[in-house]
């Protein structure tokens, strides 16, 4: 979460999601479920040293996911939203102080497999197995923009960009093209092939993106969009499996098969000149990397 108080999860067995506290690892969940009569009842569940403590709220203000949860998405926002999407081709956005489903938004024929806040929290982008990519207002959930054939396959990433001129978002697929577009006109700014579909992020100033492909698995690739220009991070001694760039746009910490996290000061990236500080070792395959307030946290494979 923005604050870095929790930690948000999805299962590809349940259609809900789950809250974890990042300090203490007790588990949360808020979310809702189908109790098979086609009501939907959302459920606030904490777990404590003195038990397991619920909540029920009968009856969703809209009909919660009826399939597999594919991907999550903070808001930055004050309201404290949770957005999801998934194989029922809905985008959901939910109240996580109740675990109530506060919108949900349709259109997309195929599952959605990404979601992203803007900056400011006032919109929410989502990317579809179609190849098609949504921006909606997260206030209202209305439609604002559609981007039909953005990729020639499933839309892997989306991520917003606010950078100084205009707000932009950028796009991965599985047809191996990231691509940057204006999120009012949907026109395409501009494109990069990159063979693979790993990871995506983008920098604070929205300049740089940072991805990874099949094709030089070791190492962390930045593309400067504006400039066309592309810098390889090298290091790691096994695939790179996630990179995310700091609340301050300092440093991007990327993790590996390999079991280490590293840190790497990007404060001068707009001259190339980028410099690794610090390896951590893990001791374990890491598969996903994020940072809360003051600390990286990091999602293992066991």
């Amino acid at each position: 979460s923005p604050d870095g108080r929790f930690v948000a999860s999805v299962s590809q067995s349940e259609e809900n999601w789950k809250l974890w506290d990042a300090a203490s690892g007790a588990a949360w969940m808020a979310g809702a479920r189908h109790d098979g009569t086609g009501e939907c009842i959302c459920t606030l569940k904490r777990e404590t040293r003195s038990g397991i403590h619920r909540k029920f709220h009968e009856g969703c203000p809209v009909v919660a996911h009826t399939s597999v949860i594919r991907a999550l998405a903070f808001s930055p926002s004050p309201q404290k939203m949770i957005a999801s999407g998934g194989d029922d081709c809905a985008v959901i956005l939910w109240d996580v102080r109740t675990g109530q489903a506060q919108h949900r938004m349709e259109g997309s024929s195929q599952a959605v497999t990404s979601v992203s806040f803007s900056a400011r929290g006032t919109l929410l982008a989502s990317g579809s197995a179609s190849g098609s990519i949504r921006v909606w207002v997260a206030a209202t959930g209305a439609l604002l923009t559609t981007i039909l054939a953005a990729h020639d396959d499933s839309v892997t990433s989306v991520r917003f960009s606010q950078s100084l001129d205009s707000l932009k978002l950028v796009s991965r697929g599985s047809d191996g093209e990231i691509k940057v577009w204006g999120v009012e006109t949907g026109e395409r700014l501009s494109r990069f092939l990159i063979m693979g579909h790993e990871f995506l992020e983008v920098s604070t100033d929205g300049v740089f993106i940072a991805s990874a492909g099949w094709t030089d698995k070791l190492a962390v690739q930045l593309f400067n969009w504006e400039g066309g220009y592309k810098m390889h991070l090298t290091g790691h001694e096994a695939e790179v499996t996630s990179a995310t760039f700091s609340p301050d746009g300092r440093t991007l910490a990327s993790v590996s098969k390999d079991g280490t996290c590293m840190l790497w000061d990007v404060s001068r990236m707009a001259s190339q000149m980028i410099d690794r500080y610090r390896t951590i070792h893990l001791g374990i395959p890491a598969c996903a990397v994020a940072w809360g307030r003051d600390w990286v946290r990091d999602a293992h494979t066991w």
